[in-house]
């Protein structure tokens, strides 16, 4: 995927997320299927979460990634073999604490939701200033997966949204 599919992968994801959110009902946007699962809300919250670090680093100078991070020791994996990782290495792993979201109550919806669009925006234009070279030889630490390539870390971010939206339709099916 190259760097204008994975904008427009990113935007499609996420604000097709928000949109999803957006119109639910304080029921909705409340509900945990068995009080532990999280909540639209706190799916909303996590990915707000995870994107502020890596707005952090996509937006930090090369040199400073070089320093902190090093340069990739393989080559960029597939969207595919990406996702394939994650969901191989997820199964019982819980969330470190600070990607963990807090109950959301339904008056902070649109405060949650203009934050996420917020993310993504900066993120699609730290994005920009990459050129597709760079995508391949700059790394980013990831919780779960280790260093991934930046490419192969927005692979993880495009596909995130996408899980995340799924637990919210699931849990919502069991109402």
């Amino acid at each position: 995927m190259d760097k204008a599919k994975i904008i427009e992968e990113l935007k499609r994801t996420y604000f097709g997320l928000i949109a999803f959110i957006e119109p639910m009902s304080e029921a909705d946007f409340t509900f945990s299927p068995d009080g532990v699962k999280w909540t639209a809300g706190q799916q909303a919250d996590h990915l707000c979460r995870s994107l502020a670090p890596l707005n952090k680093g996509a937006g930090a100078p090369e040199f400073v990634l070089k320093t902190m991070f090093g340069k990739a020791d393989h080559p960029s994996v597939s969207y595919d073999e990406l996702v394939a990782r994650y969901q191989a290495a997820i199964p019982g792993v819980v969330a470190p604490d600070a990607y963990r979201p807090e109950a959301i109550p339904f008056e902070k919806k649109e405060k949650l939701l203009n934050d996420l669009r917020g993310h993504v925006e900066a993120l699609c234009k730290n994005v920009e200033k990459f050129d597709e070279a760079k995508l391949d030889i700059l790394v980013l630490p990831h919780p779960l997966l280790g260093k991934l390539t930046i490419r192969e870390m927005l692979y993880f971010t495009i596909y995130h949204a996408e899980h995340h939206r799924r637990h919210v339709e699931q849990g919502l099916a069991q109402r």
